[in-house]
């Protein structure tokens, strides 16, 4: 992963694209020790150096494009209303100079699992304009009335839902016990999370838990407990990136810490910890 010198010296605010090529030219950017050449591109674990001054900290630590997943729970918002109880999640995140934390995928409070986030609006923007054609998958939760033990219900693919015919990719049984069953349903596209319910409502079944547990090729960790996040890999948010033609925006590294330094898996209950 890397990025041309003068887009990613322009990004951070040192000058404009044009000012940094001349600086370049000019033989006052050292890239690993020697005169940078336009063309060049900045690789994490490079040291760069203008005009004598090492950036290559600033880089790191100022660096745009940062993505985060968080394990959301009910009744989070993404930002509190005056005189609501609701708790804003974004209080939770780590502050980001110069930006915000904007949601990829939109999450209401009733809603829970991965909810990604980033502080590049243009990654943001495009991702939402793509979602028709970025898969998801959810953990669900069913209540089955009148259930005989080892009786396994036949879910359709398909429902309609606001005169709409959607079809699912998969819906398979993951376990379950007594009337209350789990069922891992895989989407084709990210914005059918309110269709999912119906899925199962229009067949009688009554929904408890809907758990997003992926975005594309983005899962939900194991091991990250609910109300917690995590800053996603270099390499996974360079997926995100080139999946919506933007692969030449690639972040610089960044600092991986979460809410808490390696928290504890979450052993609370629910499929693979699953359970909000």
């Amino acid at each position: 992963m890397s990025e041309r010198l003068q887009k990613l010296l322009a990004r951070h605010g040192l000058g404009s694209r044009r000012q940094i090529e001349d600086w370049i030219a000019a033989g006052r950017v050292l890239l690993n020790g020697t005169p940078a050449q336009l063309g060049d591109r900045f690789t994490p674990g490079d040291r760069l150096v203008v005009d004598g001054r090492d950036l290559t900290g600033k880089l790191a630590v100022e660096s745009t494009g940062r993505v985060i997943a968080y394990h959301k729970t009910m009744g989070e918002v993404l930002a509190a209303v005056e005189d609501d109880d609701a708790t804003s999640l974004i209080d939770k995140l780590p502050a980001v100079r110069g930006s915000r934390w904007l949601a990829i995928n939109p999450m209401n409070a009733a809603d829970t699992g991965l909810l990604l986030l980033s502080n590049d609006g243009r990654l943001v923007n495009a991702l939402k304009r793509r979602s028709p054609a970025i898969p998801a998958s959810y953990m669900v939760r069913v209540h089955v009335p009148g259930r005989e033990e080892g009786e396994v219900p036949e879910i359709a693919s398909r429902v309609t839902h606001d005169d709409r015919e959607i079809e699912f990719t998969a819906v398979t049984l993951t376990g379950g016990e007594g009337a209350n069953l789990w069922y891992r349903v895989d989407a084709a596209h990210a914005d059918r999370r309110i269709a999912v319910r119906s899925l199962f409502e229009s067949q009688g079944f009554k929904v408890s838990r809907l758990i997003q547990v992926s975005y594309g090729n983005i899962e939900l960790p194991e091991d990250l407990p609910r109300g917690r996040h995590r800053e996603l890999t270099n390499d996974q948010v360079g997926t995100l990136y080139t999946l919506v033609g933007l692969a030449d925006v690639t972040p610089t590294p960044v600092s991986r810490k979460s809410s808490r330094s390696r928290p504890p898996p979450d052993r609370r209950g629910g499929p693979r910890g699953r359970k909000s």
